[in-house]
């Protein structure tokens, strides 16, 4: 990797190239996935130089020539390096890959898990559509501290910490640090995981304009980018300003454009599985990624649930038996793959030097992202807590009793005229009420398709003073304010209380219309009628009236702001010297408020327009913390002691809703010799509930579960059976079929309410790394040579979690568990698509559950070679590897249940690797990056639902989903020293995700796989150029 940094009295020159233990690359010239890394100056073109490494080389954020500032730490110093693993990803590293969002560069590092969001992950997210988060080893995105420039930045999703990583202007970062391990006592809550620190650039004089341009190999995500760069110093130096633009627009990728995700589908394994002791399991298992075509059930046409059938009016008029095989919807044509997103950024930054003592610095930031994700016409049914009819069986009358207006004593039965006489004919009365009921479900197709879009806007500021007190003391003082807004809204959706008065039709016999028509349908309420009410035509596809559609039409919208204020001050030092060195310290205070507030429309909150319930929500939190960091040098320049350091933090934390809490950690950096440092940390850290947590209002949502009581028959055996056989309209199911069937709106559309919990408590997490870097520098043949090796540890207590609805269900069915059985309605009988006994609603809280644990091994490989010393000119070549294995990695879902393992689980594999290769000389650069994702099976806990006749399960390779390999590579001209053009071409191999099919553990609805751990986009090409003046 090339690193040039500017240290005053360190031997170290502009452009030269590190190559201490603290470099280890992994993309182009390299992403360095390892170790304490000198920030890098930017230059075109890129001129490799293998020189001496600098003794101690840090991941750095230089505001002056003489300090480093180690991510991790807020100790200044020209020696420091970290104790923990601390990777660095430069500019150069950004541009090489070709990836416009940086969450996309993030992600090829091993040390990070599946996003919380992504373009690819986010298109069902109604109120999420196109952010991007990140997740570092699979923690969750709540429990990554993202920073810049070391100071906290305003959450991008509203009620949690995530930040939104597509506001942040790739081309305006110098370097991305990222520090894995718990980092609370020195940057507080939510550093459980680790932190990303994404340093801004600085000192930048001259112009720098970037233009890119990209396509699939399908000839969608089109792909454009401008920015540019001018920055300026003035007053002999004495102050620097520097002005960002950006521009990107990328597009989105449709279902139907891949085959495997062309059509609706399910997997034939799991569609075939029972619950039930049997031998078929196994054929089951053996089928799992076999996928057979499995429409919806809800259709344009609407499905009625008349009489004891369900009935379908076709194209002809002509009412018969609902057939799944040929009037099923496919849902694919309207899904997406990855959305689409334009951006529109702007940054700016000065400083200014008032004295020799005292310097002054203003930031802002603004970034806007619009994105459109794409759902298919919303779904209407009959019953459940977002269905048409919440109470009863969800029948409305399709005749009824009415009186003439103008003779009380006259009344007569009267049909609604819009019901096919096949309709009502094999409609009965259910109700008991005397009259004929039907139970429509409908796909809304005449409302459109519907669209999320989204109007995201990032705003920040951060303004301060720093300086010095002597040569012994820094001091620095800082107010940070951050907002986003979010407007969203989702088209498609209708009014169901209109709805339920519209299906409420009656011929107007009595003319109540005055109008002379006698034959005409109306809606059988006055009210409703003085409200503008018109009959709904739901009797076919494509009937409903114009009128009818803009009565019942309806978008939901969404607003919200999330505030971030921050004031802190810090003051950092040496005490006294030792015979190995200073000891120092850096102490401060902060001050820390967050709000957030959301709001919904109506309908919404109400649950009343054929989508999920979403409810106001507002909260805020104050905190006020101080902390103490100290660092000892012990020994130096002795025989088996050429450095050892020992250091340690503490930080109180006083919050306004859990009140107060320490974190502190302790860490140790022993050199036996200058060519091997051994370093190990040991770390309590803590993350404080976020405002979602704590008062997020309850809300329904809809989900898809494995049912324990598929396939269940009179005579299985077991507790699941018995539990099954125990629910009435589970027994119905099974004495009508044999055994307990289950269509796909069965297990797709359960509903649920999510309740937050204003009670749950911090979590506590105990981190500990142990490591060593090797770069033997006395060895000339290798002295660009860096190995380093880190394990990790990381448990969590009280992890804050919202329990699952397949734990749930497990707990209810396969252990009788009463408390969990109590959140588990099933239906009594069919409605609309609905089959008798399937499960209505699964309700979840958040709790402090049982917790987490990770445990893992990072290490690094890199090579640096320059040409010159091969006499091959001046280029240089670089080559490295990172990889991961973990040990173990997951957690008990609630307090006193069995530990869960997801270890080598899909998204979570037990072995990940990245590798780069990059030669560069002044005319020419080539890059080669790879990624390596192991192998990895479905959730274990989905495999014991496939237990045969003697109990066993089968070979578990049946749910193996089989290794990916990566490749990308670039090529790049350098013309002169102004002007670069580049072309390359990612995942080169066109490596295909693997078939994770939509019911399957770990499938992102409309992609077919995991798309937050695969690309389920393909080949794609790119090319820019860069300019420098």
């Amino acid at each position: 990797m090339k690193a040039i940094t500017r240290l005053a009295g360190r031997g170290v020159r502009k452009g030269a190239f590190l190559t201490s233990a603290s470099i280890v690359s992994l993309f182009a010239a390299g992403t360095a996935y390892g170790q304490d890394t000198a920030a890098p100056a930017t230059a075109l073109p890129a001129t490799p130089q293998a020189t001496t490494p600098a003794e101690g080389a840090a991941a750095i954020d230089t505001e002056t020539a003489e300090t480093i500032v180690v991510t991790g730490s807020r100790i200044k110093s020209p020696t420091l390096t970290s104790p923990s693993p601390l990777q660095a990803i430069t500019s150069e590293d950004i541009q090489r890959t070709g990836k416009l969002d940086i969450q996309e560069v993030l992600q090829q590092n091993p040390a990070f898990g599946v996003p919380g969001q992504s373009r690819n992950t986010s298109n069902y997210g109604a109120l999420s559509a196109g952010t991007s988060t990140i997740n570092l080893r699979s923690l969750g995105a709540n429990r990554t501290l993202v920073l810049i420039d070391g100071r906290r930045v305003v959450a991008g999703v509203p009620g949690t910490a995530q930040v939104d990583l597509s506001m942040i202007p790739s081309s305006f970062i110098e370097r991305v640090d990222v520090l894995t391990g718990g980092a609370s006592a020195v940057y507080g809550s939510d550093a459980v995981a680790g932190v990303v620190n994404f340093i801004y650039k600085k000192k930048f004089e001259g112009v720098l304009l970037n233009a890119q341009t990209g396509v699939s190999e399908k000839g969608d995500d089109n792909q454009y980018s401008v920015d540019l760069t001018i920055g300026h110093n003035f007053d002999d130096n004495r102050g620097n300003i520097l002005l960002y633009g950006g521009w990107q627009k990328q597009g989105g990728v449709s279902s139907a454009s891949r085959s495997r995700s062309i059509t609706d589908q399910t997997s034939v394994g799991a569609a075939t599985r029972s619950n039930a002791l049997t031998d078929a399991n196994l054929t089951a298992a053996q089928n799992l990624f076999v996928a057979r075509l499995n429409k919806s059930s809800v259709v344009p046409a609407s499905t009625f649930n008349a009489g004891s059938g369900n009935y379908i009016v076709d194209s002809t008029g002509v009412t018969r038996p609902y057939n799944a095989a040929t009037d099923g919807f496919d849902r694919t044509p309207y899904d997406q793959i990855s959305v689409p997103l334009e951006k529109r950024q702007f940054a700016g930054r000065g400083n200014y030097q008032i004295s020799d003592s005292i310097n002054v610095y203003v930031e802002g930031t603004y970034a806007n992202t619009k994105s459109r994700g794409l759902l298919e016409p919303s779904p209407l049914v009959p019953t459940g807590s977002l269905g048409l009819f919440r109470q009863g069986n969800g029948r409305y009358n399709i005749e009824q009793l009415v009186a003439n207006p103008n003779n009380p004593l006259q009344s007569q039965v009267v049909r609604n005229p819009l019901v096919p006489a096949g309709l009502y004919n094999v409609a009965t009365d259910t109700n008991g009420d005397g009259f004929r009921d039907v139970a429509v479900s409908r796909r809304l197709t005449e409302f459109g398709q519907r669209f999320a879009i989204f109007d995201r806007t990032n705003l920040r500021f951060v303004g301060g003073l720093n300086g010095n007190l002597g040569s012994n003391w820094d001091w620095d003082v800082s107010y940070n304010w951050g907002q986003t807004r979010v407007s969203s809204q989702l088209t498609g959706l209708i009014n169901q209380d209109r709805a339920v008065q519209a299906l409420n039709v009656i011929q107007d016999v009595y003319d109540v219309n005055g109008n002379g028509n006698t034959s005409e349908a109306i809606c059988a309420s006055a009210e409703a009628r003085a409200q503008g009410c018109v009959p709904w035509n739901v009797y076919g596809a494509g009937k409903a009236s114009p009128g009818s559609i803009a009565y019942l039409n309806a978008t939901s919208t969404h607003d919200a702001v999330q505030t971030l204020e921050v004031a802190a001050a810090n003051l950092s030092g040496s005490l006294f010297e030792l015979p190995a060195g200073k000891v120092q310290i850096a102490v401060g205070a902060e001050y820390r408020k967050e709000s957030s507030e959301e709001t919904f429309d109506p309908l919404s909150i109400a649950a009343r327009n054929a989508y999920v319930q979403q409810t106001n929500t507002s909260g805020s939190f104050n905190v006020k913390e101080v902390y103490g960091e100290i660092v000892v040098p012990l020994i130096h320049n002795t025989p088996f002691f050429d450095n050892l350091t020992l250091r340690g933090a503490v930080r109180m934390s006083d919050y306004s809703t859990v009140g107060t809490f320490y974190a502190y950690n302790g860490g140790v950096e022993w050199s036996p010799v200058p060519d091997i440092r051994f370093r190990g940390v040991y770390a309590k850290a803590v993350r404080a509930p976020n405002i979602g947590e704590l008062y997020a209002a309850p809300a329904v949502s809809i989900s898809s579960v494995n049912d324990p009581c598929q396939g269940v028959t009179l005579t299985s055996t077991g507790t699941t059976s018995s539990v099954c056989r125990a629910n009435a309209g589970v027994l119905a199911n099974i004495n009508a079929n044999g055994s307990f069937l289950l269509n796909q709106s069965d297990l797709q559309g359960v509903g649920g309410l999510n309740v937050s919990n204003p009670n749950i408590r911090e979590e506590k997490a105990t981190t500990y790394t142990l490591g060593a870097v090797i770069n033997p520098i006395s060895i000339h043949a290798l002295r660009n040579v860096t190995l380093t090796f880190d394990y990790y540890n990381i448990k969590l207590d009280g992890a804050i979690a919202r329990t699952s609805r397949d734990y749930i269900l497990q707990q209810c069915y396969q252990n009788n568990d009463p408390t969990f059985c109590s959140l588990v309605s099933r239906r009594a009988i069919g409605s609309g698509p609905y089959s008798a006994g399937s499960i209505q609603q699964v309700d979840s809280a958040l709790v402090n559950s049982g917790g987490l644990l990770t445990q893992g091994l990072d290490s690094t490989f890199s090579y640096r070679q320059g040409m010159a010393d091969w006499g091959l000119g001046n280029g240089a070549a670089t080559f490295s590897v990172s990889y991961t294995h973990l040990f173990k990695q997951g957690g008990t879902p609630v307090t006193g249940a069995a530990y869960d393992t997801t270890l080598g689980e899909i998204n979570t594999p037990q072995d990940r690797a990245a590798f780069s290769l990059s030669y560069d000389s002044d005319a020419v650069g080539v890059t080669f990056n790879g990624q390596y994702i192991g192998a990895s099976y479905l959730d274990d806990q989905y495999r014991m639902l496939f237990k045969l006749a003697n109990g066993s399960l089968p070979d578990k390779t049946y749910f193996r989903v089989g290794a990916a390999f990566y490749l990308d590579s670039q090529v790049r001209f350098h013309v002169k020293k102004q002007f670069e053009f580049y072309v390359g071409v990612n995942n080169l191999l066109d490596t295909q995700p693997p078939r994770v099919i939509t019911g399957l553990p770990g499938s992102v609805t409309g992609t077919e796989t995991a798309a937050g751990t695969y690309d389920p986009i393909g080949r794609r090409f790119y090319s820019g150029v860069r300019l420098k003046f």
